[in-house]
C-alpha cells in the first residue's frame, strides 16, 4: 500500500510540472516555408504561392488592398492557370500568412509563409517590377519547415537540405532514453525492486522500445509538427506499455506478475508525461 501511495504522489507531481498553467489553442509552432530570392531586382516585385484548389474562404493579405500596387495585385488575384490560384492574393481554404513584398536581408529577399493552410505542393509566382509573370515548376514540401532558394536571374529553384532525420532521431533518442531510464529507475526504487537482474531487463527493454519510439516520433515531428505528434505519441505509448507489461510481468523475478505489470504501466505513464515538455523543447530549439 505504501508503495502505491508513493507512486501516486510521484505521478501527480509529474503531471503538475508537465503541463503549462494556461493553454492557448493557437499557441506553438506552425508549419513554415521560407522562399529566399537570390539576385533580386532593384524595383518592387510581388511573390506569392500557387495552390491547385479554388476555395478562397480565407483572405490572407497583410494589410488593406489599397496599400498594394493595384496592377500587380490584380494580376495575382486573377491568375488561374489550369486550376492554380494565388494563396495570399486570391485566398485559401485555411489561413496562410505571408508578405507579397518580402523582407530584404543583405543581398537576398526573404519571403516567409506559414500557418495552418501551408500547402504540401505549390508553385511560386512572381510579378516582376515590369508587371510580367513568372511561374516555377511544382515544388513538393518535404518537411514541416522548409527553405527554397529562387534565383531571380536564372529562374533556378534549389531546395535547401532538410533537417537530417538521422541526427533528429539520434538527438531525440538521447533525450528520451536518458529521461526514461532516470524516471523508471526512480519508480523501480518506489516499487522496491533491488536486484541487478531487474535493472538489466529494464535497460535492455527500454533500449529496444526507445529505438522504435524514436524512429516514429522523429519522423512525426519533421512531417506533421508538434501537436499532431502528441496524438501519435499516445498511440505509440499504448504499444510500448503493452510490450513492456508483457516483458516485465514475465521476466521480473523479485515480485509477482501483477506487480511487474503495474510497474510497467506506472513507469510508462511517467515517461510519457515527461516526453511532452521534452518534445516541445526539442521542437522549439531544433526544428
Amino acid at each position: 500500500m505504501l508503495v502505491r501511495k508513493r507512486v501516486f504522489i510521484f505521478l501527480v507531481i509529474l503531471i503538475f510540472f508537465s503541463f503549462p498553467i494556461s493553454v492557448d489553442a493557437d499557441m506553438g509552432p506552425k508549419p513554415k516555408l521560407i522562399v529566399i530570392v537570390e539576385n533580386p531586382p532593384e524595383g518592387e516585385y510581388y511573390l506569392d504561392l500557387l495552390l491547385d484548389y479554388d476555395m478562397p474562404l480565407c483572405k490572407n493579405l497583410s494589410g488593406p488592398e489599397t496599400s498594394f500596387d493595384a496592377e500587380k495585385l490584380r494580376i495575382l488575384n486573377e491568375y488561374n492557370e489550369n486550376g492554380w490560384y494565388c494563396a495570399l492574393a486570391h485566398g485559401t481554404r485555411y489561413t496562410v500568412w505571408g508578405k507579397l513584398t518580402g523582407n530584404r536581408s543583405k543581398e537576398v529577399m526573404k519571403h516567409p509563409f506559414g500557418y495552418f493552410g501551408l500547402p504540401e505542393r505549390y508553385k511560386i509566382i512572381i510579378v516582376t517590377p515590369e508587371n510580367e509573370v513568372r511561374v516555377t515548376r511544382i515544388i513538393e514540401r518535404k518537411s514541416y519547415s522548409s527553405v527554397v532558394h529562387y534565383d531571380y536571374k536564372t529562374g533556378e529553384i534549389k531546395e535547401a537540405a532538410g533537417i537530417s532525420l538521422v541526427w533528429t532521431c539520434f538527438r531525440q533518442f538521447l533525450m528520451s532514453f536518458t529521461s526514461t531510464i532516470i524516471l523508471e529507475s526512480i519508480i523501480l526504487l518506489l516499487f522496491r525492486f533491488k536486484k541487478a537482474h531487474t535493472l538489466i531487463v529494464v535497460l535492455i527493454t527500454n533500449l529496444t522500445t526507445q529505438v522504435f519510439m524514436t524512429l516514429v516520433m522523429s519522423t512525426a515531428l519533421l512531417v506533421f509538427g508538434i501537436y499532431a505528434s502528441y496524438v501519435i505519441l499516445f498511440g505509440v505509448e499504448i504499444i510500448v506499455t503493452t510490450t513492456e507489461a508483457i516483458i516485465y510481468g514475465s521476466l521480473f523475478t523479485e515480485k509477482t506478475r501483477k506487480i511487474g505489470i503495474a510497474y510497467a504501466v506506472s513507469a510508462n505513464i511517467a515517461s510519457a508525461l515527461a516526453m511532452l515538455p521534452l518534445m516541445y523543447l526539442e521542437y522549439l530549439l531544433f526544428l
